[in-house]
């Protein structure tokens, strides 16, 4: 079977749910490295921002839902308007976590326990709403979008993360996200999955 744009998404749904087991693991043993946890925490919010909101929500906002709006879908009710209110959701949680990167020197006792409500506020938002595109919007995209709409959004996509402004900064995500796999493992129910 070919791989199309749904699949693509798929994919980095996976990898999505990896990172955030590692983003859990760090949140558990944030203090054990105080002199690095300020960063750590900026490279997370550097990943999600790069990674979730503009290499795959970038493809689902900027493609798939327009394709959807094509077909009837709209974008004030029903699960396209679901998927965006969600989407904004997360990226409360991510500014506050960039916001509390963006001091200096160890993090306070004060913005530890921020960084793990937003960690976790962010972790459970995404993982709900990874669920509720794999479960309902993407079955419905599938049924909904003709194969020619389909095969189409799928070159589009494939266009979005080849290009030569978004390869170089994907590839760089790529890379982010093995490292924090090595560095905070996740825990093993949530290794499955590959990218």
């Amino acid at each position: 079977m070919m791989t199309d744009a749904i699949d693509i998404l798929i994919r980095e749904h996976r990898l999505i749910g990896q990172v955030l087991g590692s983003l859990e693991v760090f949140a558990e043993k944030l203090g054990e490295d105080p002199e690095s946890d300020r960063t750590t925490v900026q490279k997370f919010a550097d990943f999600f921002h790069g990674f979730v909101d503009e290499c795959h929500h970038g493809k689902e906002e900027g493609y798939l839902f327009i394709k959807m709006s094509a077909c009837g879908f709209s974008n004030q009710a029903g699960p396209v308007s679901a998927m965006i209110s969600e989407q904004g959701e997360g990226r409360e949680h991510l500014s506050a976590l960039a916001e509390i990167a963006g001091g200096s020197g160890p993090l306070s006792p004060r913005e530890k326990s921020l960084v793990r409500g937003h960690a976790l506020g962010y972790i459970l938002r995404i993982e709900s709403h990874m669920k509720r595109e794999d479960d309902i919007l993407f079955p419905v995209a599938r049924h909904a979008l003709p194969p020619l709409m389909m095969e189409e959004l799928t070159h589009e996509f494939e266009e979005f993360d080849g290009s030569a402004a978004n390869r170089p900064g994907r590839e760089n995500l790529l890379r982010m996200a093995g490292e924090f796999l090595d560095r905070y493992p996740p825990k093993q129910s949530r290794q499955a999955g590959s990218f």
